[in-house]
């Protein structure tokens, strides 16, 4: 299982990541020599070995790859496996045919045909493969009867377009221009069916070049147009680059040498691009006869003018497009700081806005505690002067029937201490309202103002404000006098009070 894995990934994996794809090939041949002894293992050495000179191949490794693809043939023909044996042949065949050795292609696809025999698919890909090679060697009557003969052993459309497309290139030789669109055109409806956007793209460009070669400049227009679009949608710059060097090809025989001379230049910055030898050959292929076709009007006083203007012109252009290119250049630049200076300031001001908002909630929180605790103690305070309003006139109405001297003093001495708690409680009970409307305001400012102040000593300096006298203070704070001197020492050193000046005085003018 371990194998068969390694071998499935290096089968999937070979054309998007090679080296990957060639590390678990090698790592199934390893397990196979070491310790692999079931009986396919023949079978799957030689096909590992098959996928290894595929990626060499590829890689244009082709003595490295015949290496593989002839070790991979010495395996099978042991085992005798003659179907295998005629994949191998055909797998050589096609590395000759990368090579441009076409007489050792022909013989070795001579050779699968021969093994292959048996399998009408695989016979059908190998005969419709001799028929491009012999299409290469410019036997172009045989390669269209093996051609013809291929198409007896396909039912699927697309095995049938590799037929059409070989034989296209064959009349398109031949100058039978009509009879190459005819295949093209079939190749399109196999195409469009299967949603090969590829290989259309592709076709399209090849039905331009018959297009124009009957002077359906027009027609060829179109298609190059249609397949521009479709190359541009997986990216092939390749196809892109000889979609223009057909445009090019069509403003030159129309004459158009101005149109001609813009279009040679985009196939240049994309054959630039590709860097492939066959591509620089047919930039210099290119600029040989556009300096032949600029020479041959040199003396004519027309063509001089148009070149010069040309150079003008062209010269304006790269001016122009290297200020716009620097121009966008900056413009991208002053977009991407104000875009992420405008982030950093939102995030700042979201972040400030937070926390005020949490510290507000928090401070609203303390209010409101505050708040509920002086309302319950001026309830206790209103109950308590009720209740001692009731024992003063039930004293007062003891001294009225008792007219000894000893409790008469001792009633007046009550009364005097009850007089002064209803006195000092009705003066809370006087300022709950008021304590209601501002204490709020009065905590948030004392605390923004002197955030030193703890939350005892604003309490405090709350009941000051209300102008309670010190014993007061300690009824309602239910604490000693030494605690409630000791908080008001505290109070004036971080107000900063001045000496000589009374603290409740210094509160009420502060806020």
């Amino acid at each position: 299982m371990r194998v068969k894995y390694a071998i499935n990934l290096g089968i999937l994996t070979d054309t998007s990541n090679p080296l990957y794809a060639e590390q678990q090939l090698k790592n199934a041949l390893s397990i196979l020599d070491d310790s692999y002894t079931h009986s396919d293992q023949s079978k799957q050495k030689a096909l590992a070995y098959d996928c290894l000179g595929i990626i060499e191949r590829r890689r244009n490794n082709y003595d490295k790859a015949l290496h593989y693809y002839l070790t991979a043939l010495e395996i099978k023909e042991k085992a005798k496996d003659s179907s295998k044996i005629g994949r191998s042949y055909h797998n050589i065949a096609m590395l000759f045919r990368s090579q441009g050795k076409y007489d050792k292609a022909i013989s070795y696809m001579k050779k699968a045909l021969v093994m292959r025999r048996n399998d009408s698919l695989d016979y059908g890909v190998s005969l419709s493969n001799y028929g491009h090679f012999l299409y290469l060697k410019k036997a172009h009557d045989s390669a269209l009867i093996v051609l013809d003969s291929a198409k007896n052993y396909f039912t699927a459309p697309l095995y049938l377009s590799d037929v059409n497309r070989y034989k296209a290139k064959i009349y398109r030789d031949k100058k039978m221009y009509k009879k190459a669109l005819e295949l093209h055109k079939k190749n399109l409806v196999i195409y469009k069916k299967e949603e090969k956007i590829e290989r259309l793209a592709s076709t399209m460009k090849d039905l331009a070049y018959s297009a124009r070669k009957m002077n359906q400049f027009d027609k060829a227009s179109r298609y190059l147009d249609s397949s521009e679009v479709l190359a541009a949608q997986y990216g092939n710059k390749s196809l892109l680059g000889h979609l223009y060097l057909e445009r090019y090809k069509i403003q030159r025989d129309q004459k158009n040498y101005k149109k001609a001379l813009f279009y040679y230049r985009t196939y240049k910055k994309y054959r630039d691009s590709s860097k492939t030898l066959e591509q620089s050959a047919r930039f210099e292929k290119l600029v040989l006869e556009f300096r032949f076709k600029q020479e041959s009007y040199r003396d004519s006083l027309q063509a001089s003018t148009e070149k010069i203007e040309l150079q003008r012109v062209a010269k304006t252009q790269r001016s122009q497009k290297r200020l716009f290119a620097i121009l966008f250049f900056l413009a991208v630049i002053a977009l991407v700081s104000l875009f992420f200076l405008y982030r950093y300031k939102r995030k700042i001001a979201l972040r400030n806005h937070q926390k005020q908002e949490l510290e507000t909630e928090l401070l609203n929180e303390k209010v409101n505690f505050l708040r509920f605790k002086t309302e319950r103690l001026l309830m206790d305070n209103k109950m308590r002067i009720d209740f001692k309003k009731e024992l003063l006139d039930t004293i007062k109405d003891l001294q009225t029937k008792d007219s000894s001297s000893g409790v008469i003093e001792r009633y007046q001495t009550i009364l005097v201490q009850l007089k002064n708690q209803i006195t000092t409680e009705k003066r809370l009970d006087s300022v709950s309202e008021v304590n209601n409307m501002s204490e709020a305001n009065f905590e948030i400012e004392l605390a923004e103002r002197f955030p030193t102040l703890t939350k005892s000593e604003r309490e405090i300096c709350h009941l000051m404000y209300l102008n309670l006298s010190l014993k007061e203070i300690m009824n309602v704070r239910n604490a000693t006098l030494s605690s409630i001197k000791s908080a008001r020492y505290r109070i004036r050193k971080k107000l900063d009070v001045p000496k000589g000046e009374e603290l409740e005085l210094f509160i009420r003018k502060l806020l």
